[in-house]
């Protein structure tokens, strides 16, 4: 089969293209984050996409600057987990034999300038949709294509070049990697429970309180490891953050990495139930609450949520100043409403879906009343 006839070059004269990989939701705040941090190294910004080709999970920026000056700022970014230099897109058909055999005929016949000087390489993908093949059956055959275009070598560890070529639905885009460690994993070292939060979506999340100052003082009552109050502390150099966990082992864990970061004296952890936090921060009025409680996803389904949440709001209230802003994930919608509806304490500000492993909790953002 011959190479795609819908290939389209995502190239601009006189301008640099970055696409960002992100949790579904978040691609807003990607753009917005960029756009600031732009400014202030003096670059102009060309264009904007949140959701680029049609695509959620990503974000596209058009830079008129060099690719040096353009990566500096990207790799800064903290919203986002990779960044991509976008190179092509073209149609797969619907046969999935027929759809690999496009990949790799299409990728063999394209200018990946990076490849030219490359000694080593590597493709990984990301597929999303229906297909009856895997994203390595992508990888291997787009391999395939650029191993006999250029003179360059395979190896998944060692590489110069890592070209990404990801599949949604009938769509394939090719792009170059630009970040080998993905640049939400910036809090990997100290205390990790299994199911942290990932410091991207902890900085979204403070973003999304949309505040007009940064906030004097900041409470997480769920603070697992701390991930949120780190984040917080790094956008927010004059907040004071107070972290709150029930559990013996998360309150140390999270004291070992304030310490680590050396934040102790603008990072409080204590030990608490949520069901008491009135009584544990009597001494504390918090402007901003940002928090990410237990999902209950290994939880018995019957599990009434509604008792918890209703308590939680409660306690939230009772910490937070008049006018002060709730940032807080929820994967129990239906009991959550319920407990809102119930409340006189809260206004609903803004609601968003967002993806975080596989699972699709709702930001709640809420004003004290």
């Amino acid at each position: 089969m011959p190479a795609s006839d819908s290939v389209a070059s995502l190239r601009s004269a006189g301008r640099t293209p970055l696409l960002f990989t992100v949790n579904m939701g978040l691609e807003d705040v990607v753009v917005r984050e960029f756009r600031e941090r732009a400014e202030a190294a003096g670059l102009a910004v060309a264009n904007t996409d949140d959701e680029p080709f049609g695509l959620q999970s990503y974000a596209l920026v058009e830079v008129a600057a060099g690719p040096d000056a353009a990566l500096d700022v990207a790799r800064r970014m903290r919203s986002v987990h990779h960044v991509l230099a976008p190179l092509y897109t073209f149609s797969l058909p619907g046969d999935g034999e027929a759809a690999l055999r496009t990949v790799r005929t299409t990728v063999e016949s394209l200018d990946v300038a990076a490849m030219e000087t490359a000694d080593t390489f590597r493709v990984t993908s990301v597929r999303q949709g229906d297909h009856d093949f895997t994203s390595v059956d992508v990888q291997r055959v787009a391999g395939g294509g650029l191993d006999a275009h250029y003179d360059a070598a395979v190896d998944l560890e060692d590489y110069d070049v890592e070209v990404r070529v990801d599949v949604h639905d009938d769509r394939c885009l090719v792009s170059v990697q630009h970040t080998r460690e993905a640049l939400s994993r910036r809090q990997l070292a100290g205390y990790q429970p299994r199911a942290a939060l990932k410091a991207n979506v902890a900085y979204a999340l403070l973003r999304l309180a949309y505040l007009d100052t940064p906030p004097e003082t900041l409470l997480d009552p769920f603070c697992g490891s701390g991930t949120i109050l780190l984040e917080a502390a790094d956008l927010w150099p004059e907040t004071q953050c107070y972290g709150n966990d029930w559990d013996e082992e998360a309150v140390a864990g999270a004291r070992t990495n304030v310490e680590h970061a050396g934040l102790t004296d603008r990072i409080t952890i204590r030990e608490g139930d949520v069901w008491h936090l009135a009584e544990t921060f009597d001494d504390v009025a918090a402007d901003l609450v940002v928090t990410n409680p237990p999902f209950g996803v290994r939880m018995a389904s019957s599990m009434d949520f509604f008792p918890f949440y209703r308590r939680v709001l409660g306690q939230m209230a009772a910490v937070l100043r008049p006018g002060g802003t709730v940032v807080m994930l929820v994967l129990r919608q239906g009991p959550f409403n319920a407990a809102l509806d119930e409340s006189d304490d809260f206004i609903s500000r803004h609601v968003r879906a967002i993806e975080i492993g596989g699972l699709y909790p709702r930001v709640f953002v809420l004003e004290r009343n």
